[in-house]
């Protein structure tokens, strides 16, 4: 069974506060700038994507405090003052979102997607937001278009997929995006200014026949330092383009050349649901980077799922392959049908050992009688890499999470494990999505990260409204 994305498409407020879009304070740049810190006030910042095919498109942001994402949010879209465009059926808005610092002023900014924008007379050639972080957070935005597009009239969906890095390896934050053209996937080169103004691009595709790309996952691969980029498509115009393959290409002087390949596990589900399904981490603390593939919507197995990691080494080179499941030793639950064990994954270090550890969603999972209520498995990385040993699965029955399991409330839709406090250990939050009197509820939870790893010990969570209006295949709402 296929996820069912709902557009995020209002407020976020905490729980146990009271109003949102509070008053914004002024705060200085973090000397050490996060990628996600909009105000510069040292702490991170939650982003929540909302893009959809209707005049929804939209980002919700969560400031945060020193004890994570805290009160105050802020909702953009293309009618809010200072951000380019108007608010479009279409267009997509919001469908895809990173952070980065690209005019290095200390500030991080957030890159929004809209890869169905019109523009001019070239439909659906779409475009990059980048609204521009200060000391009072999010302003103003400038958009960014492909050099490329396919014709006069009909466009490449540029920002159907986003990464960024430092991709060249000369200090400034560059943009990864796809692009349905013969570039297949575009680099616009830092730094960028907010007259419009960034230090060039390349184009991905001329080491391919033709290259499909549906999903960007940046990293260090190999150790060097520069960023490592795996563009996971198909090349069509290879013999073997009728499976999907994650093409490496190493950060740095010869970042434009293809340097390897692996195949991706065909689950049958594809990529172009937009959610996070494969991210590099360093799983066993070798220096390496290892590429996990979550296979949550596997044909041959009903759905069950299953994780599988190709383990780096040296130049970027496979050395192993393991593949976990509901049946490995450790790993909590039991295979069955429809859970989507591996329905989106993200990486970080849970415990603070060094380890990169690993949240599974499993959105389908059933618990008792109540079909699709959804949990989130963390897997602990070591010395072996990933391993069911200390496994731990949350859900809604889990002591302190809010709410309660209901019939299609698919807890763990999305997850993403980053360090919100600042503490050396990441949070893990959780994406749902509620019912009530017909009208759903998106309630993301935030779940601490701990000495002994994810507990649920003071578990915090925010809602959102989404007015009943389903959007599928566009993607989970945290931005990368």
């Amino acid at each position: 069974m296929r996820p069912t994305r709902f557009a995020l498409t209002a407020a976020v407020a905490a729980a146990l506060a009271g109003s949102s879009l509070l008053a914004a304070p002024v705060a200085t740049a973090a000397p050490a700038g996060l990628a996600d810190d909009f105000n510069g006030d040292g702490h991170r910042d939650l982003v929540l994507t909302g893009g959809s095919h209707g005049a929804d498109g939209r980002v919700t942001v969560v400031y945060g405090t020193a004890g994570g994402p805290g009160t105050r949010t802020q909702i953009l879209h293309q009618d809010s003052p200072g951000i380019p465009g108007a608010v479009e059926s279409g267009d997509a808005w919001g469908s895809a979102a990173a952070t980065a610092d690209l005019d290095q002023d200390g500030y991080g900014d957030l890159i929004v997607a809209s890869p169905g924008e019109k523009v001019g007379e070239v439909d659906k050639r779409g475009g990059l937001t980048v609204v521009w972080g200060g000391s009072t957070g999010l302003g103003s935005g400038t958009v960014f278009h492909s050099p490329y597009t396919n014709s006069s009239t009909y466009g490449d969906w540029f920002g159907q997929a986003l990464a960024t890095g430092d991709f060249d390896g000369d200090g400034d934050q560059d943009i990864a995006s796809a692009s349905q053209s013969d570039a297949g996937a575009v680099v616009l080169n830092g730094p960028f200014t907010r007259g419009g103004e960034h230090s060039g691009q390349v184009a991905l595709g001329d080491a391919y026949g033709y290259l499909s790309v549906e999903q960007l996952v940046a990293g260090d691969v190999d150790g060097a330092g520069a960023t490592d980029l795996y563009l996971i498509g198909d090349d069509l115009g290879d013999d073997d383009s009728s499976h999907v393959f994650g093409f490496l290409h190493r950060g740095g002087a010869s970042f434009t050349q293809r340097a390897g390949s692996v195949r991706v596990p065909d689950d049958g589900g594809g990529f172009v649901d937009g959610s996070e399904r494969t991210v590099v981490a360093d799983f066993d603390k070798d220096g390496y980077g290892d590429l996990a593939f979550g296979r949550g919507y596997e044909n041959t197995d009903q759905g069950r799922g299953s994780v599988v990691v190709h383990y780096g080494s040296a130049g970027g080179a496979v050395q192993r392959v393991e593949t976990l499941t509901q049946a490995t030793p450790g790993v909590p639950g039991t295979i069955e049908n429809d859970d989507g064990f591996g329905a989106v994954v993200s990486a970080g270090d849970v415990n603070g050992d060094g380890y990169a550890d690993l949240a599974v969603g499993s959105p389908g999972e059933a618990l008792g009688t109540v079909d699709q209520a959804g949990a989130v498995t963390v897997l602990r990385g070591g010395p072996g890499g990933l391993t069911g040993t200390g496994a731990v699965a949350f859900d809604q029955d889990s002591a302190d999470v809010a709410g309660a399991p209901e019939r299609e409330d698919r807890f763990g839709s999305a997850v993403k494990l980053a360090d919100y406090t600042q503490d050396g250990r990441a949070e893990l939050a959780v994406d749902t999505n509620e019912q009530l009197d017909n009208t759903r509820w998106g309630m993301v939870h935030l779940l601490k990260g701990s000495a002994s790893g994810i507990t649920t010990t003071g578990a915090k969570h925010h809602t959102v409204v989404t007015l009943g209006l389903s959007y599928p295949d566009l993607g989970g709402p945290f931005a990368k």
